[in-house]
């Protein structure tokens, strides 16, 4: 019963609810500071980004519980690479500096309003990458390639890596929700990051699946639509 428990797909999404909220939402909460959350919720867009978070953890729970056996979410945000750590450094960096007024502009609505408005960009890119390849899993079966990066559905259409473009466009619109000077600077190494990972994983694929690899290099670009 224990082990039955254990493998449930419940649980798994839960456990992916709690990770994604804890990574995207607990990281600038505790920088924030937990002794002034009162603070932190005097601002419309800062609660505005709870909200979106709450939603983003939901859809990424719901995408697990839907995802079919033996198989995992191979585009989801790769943790192990330290593009990913410059990412967590951002969000920590940006949400510390917005309420001590350390390395920040001077208070602007329109561009935090605008920062949440490019988070809701990468958050739909997210909805839409994961929802094509749950599909494709779903409707292929036994017959459904081995990744995402494969595949000719949706993002994957124009771009190979969506989840990439994702994270910078995570991290682009958190920068600005939070005006940070810092943030904005340490774009450049996470963006150097993004560039080096998938030229390692285009390196490994091109070896792993040859003529059909050729095909989507052709016909896609990596993770900037009709430029990179």
């Amino acid at each position: 019963m224990f082990n039955k428990i254990l493998k449930s797909k419940l649980l798994s999404a839960i456990g992916e609810f709690l990770t994604t909220a804890s990574i995207f939402l607990g990281l600038a909460l505790l920088a924030w500071g937990p002794s002034y959350l009162a603070g932190y919720f005097s601002n419309p867009v800062r609660t505005s980004f709870v909200v979106i978070v709450a939603v983003q953890s939901l859809f990424i729970a719901w995408i697990v519980y839907r995802m079919p056996p033996h198989t995992g979410p191979e585009h989801r945000l790769d943790l192990a690479r330290w593009h990913a750590y410059m990412f967590e450094t951002i969000f920590v960096l940006a949400a510390f500096g917005d309420r001590r007024g350390i390395l920040t502009w001077d208070e602007n609505m329109p561009l935090r309003w605008a920062g949440v408005g490019i988070y809701l960009i990468g958050l739909t890119l997210s909805i839409w990458s994961n929802i094509t390849w749950v599909n494709h899993l779903r409707r292929e079966g036994a017959r459904a390639m081995e990744n995402p990066v494969l595949i000719f559905e949706g993002p994957f259409k124009w771009i190979r890596f969506p989840s990439l473009l994702t994270l910078t466009i995570y991290c682009l619109g958190f920068v600005l929700m939070f005006r940070s000077w810092v943030g904005l600077v340490l774009m450049l190494p996470l963006m150097l990051g993004i560039i080096n990972r998938i030229r390692s994983m285009e390196k490994v694929f091109e070896v792993r699946y040859k003529r059909i690899w050729a095909m989507r290099r052709h016909t896609s670009k990596r993770f900037i639509p009709y430029l990179y």
